[in-house]
């Protein structure tokens, strides 16, 4: 190209002095891509690259349209890629040749850098190459699509530039993106939301083991299917904070859809790491918020967690069956006067089993009663595992081996109930 190069860059730069220079710089540009069909070789390729460079760089120098600027810079990463073809092919015949000699000859003498030496003459530097050479090696769909969108980003986006960085830095993305599962493995695609590895498992792991709590996967299945962008949505029996702390994790299990929504937590006794951000409220009293979009509650479980939150005699933890009963139906009713029509309510309650008493009672058939007799019908129900069974040691065995005397079997299951305002 040094020939080619001197002839076409006295006939293309020294003219960009005279006349309009908007006109003389977009007629160049032309002019070298008529000419781009000429170049036979690396090197002539090469002085083509210099020119459309020189090229681009007056057309900032100028403070030309945007339009020429991308012009100038489009035909610049065309020329790249076509340079990288090019070396491409240079050094696959070179090793070609190489393994060749080495197959035909017993005694070969020759030196691996020879590689390298298809751009010993250039003036381009090795990233240079490297850049040029994986802009080749996408294919003409994707290249198009990239070059096409990040243009058109650029000519109506002053903070967006179009570049050889910005077409390889856009096509890694997508493809990191496709790599990427579409859903994450904690949202379950049917009603048994059991998690064999539990990723948000307890705050506070000195509590006490009674001291109830629910996989924070459960919280984020309920989030996935019952929540939509920009929902409100309140936890007015928040505990510890366990709800929050999945809320800001929500990128991990949203997988390629995340989006926000806001979300408010209440108790009637705020503790734990997300105590600050939990304001106290007695849901039996009233409904924290008016016009919630989505209610989600992991309620005190009756007879299993007396004085483990408060001494409170308003705690629902600590009350008997009747009073229990009363309290969950006015709740029901508090929830429903906040909430309009067609908005949801979760509750999360396991049934209730006292093996040495003999008492069986169905909690969550209550719940169903109490929450349509406020004004709702069951939407949704599904499954999760309180996991008691993981726990194989000497006590748990004890316990299995009661129930079965009893014949009265261990609450395992916890029961996810959805109801929808009418």
């Amino acid at each position: 190209m040094k020939e080619l190069s001197s002839k076409h860059e006295s006939a293309i730069i020294p003219t960009i002095v005279i006349g309009n220079q908007e006109t003389v710089i977009a007629q160049s540009l032309k002019t070298v891509r008529d000419l781009l069909r000429q170049a036979k070789t690396v090197e002539e390729m090469q002085g083509f690259w210099q020119t459309v460079n020189a090229l681009e760089a007056l057309s900032k120098k100028f403070r030309l349209s945007k339009e020429v600027q991308l012009d100038a810079t489009e035909l610049r990463i065309r020329i790249e890629r076509l340079l990288g073809e090019m070396l491409s092919k240079n050094t696959k015949k070179r090793q070609g040749d190489i393994r060749k000699q080495s197959q035909n000859s017993v005694n070969v003498d020759f030196d691996f850098e020879d590689i390298k030496s298809v751009r010993s003459n250039l003036s381009f530097t090795t990233n240079e190459s490297l850049k040029f050479q994986q802009l080749a090696s996408i294919s003409d769909e994707v290249f198009e699509a990239a070059i096409t969108d990040l243009r058109t980003e650029a000519a109506i986006n002053r903070k967006t530039a179009l570049s050889t960085k910005g077409i390889l830095r856009t096509i890694r993305n997508e493809h990191k993106k496709d790599k990427e599962p579409l859903f994450s493995p904690i949202i379950k695609p049917s009603d048994n939301w059991n998690f064999s590895t539990v990723q948000y498992g307890r705050i506070d792991e000195k509590v006490r083991e009674g001291r109830g709590y629910i996989p924070g996967e459960i919280y984020a299945n309920c989030f996935w299917y019952y929540v939509k962008q920009g929902d409100l949505v309140i936890a007015p029996m928040a505990g510890s904070g366990q709800v929050w702390r999945v809320y800001e994790a929500r990128q991990e299990w949203m997988g390629q859809h995340v989006y926000d929504f806001k979300l408010k937590m209440f108790d009637l006794t705020p503790r734990g790491k997300y105590k600050i951000l939990i304001s106290q409220h007695d849901l039996i009293k009233s409904c924290p918020v008016v016009n919630p979009d989505y209610i989600v509650m992991d309620i005190p479980y009756y007879g299993m967690a007396a004085q483990q939150y408060s001494n409170k005699p308003e705690d629902l933890a600590n009350m008997d069956l009747e009073n229990w009963q009363r309290a969950i139906g006015t709740i029901a009713k508090n929830c429903a006067s906040a909430q309009q029509t067609g908005t949801l309510c979760t509750v999360i309650s396991p049934n209730y089993r006292d093996v040495s008493k003999g008492l069986i009672v169905m909690i969550t058939d209550t719940i169903r009663m109490l929450w349509e007799s406020a004004g709702y019908i069951l939407y949704d129900k599904t499954y999760s595992s309180r996991r008691i069974q993981q726990n194989q040691n000497p006590s748990m065995a004890r316990m299995n081996n009661h129930a079965k005397a009893n014949r009265i079997m261990l609450t395992d299951i916890t029961e996810v109930l959805t109801f929808r305002k009418v």
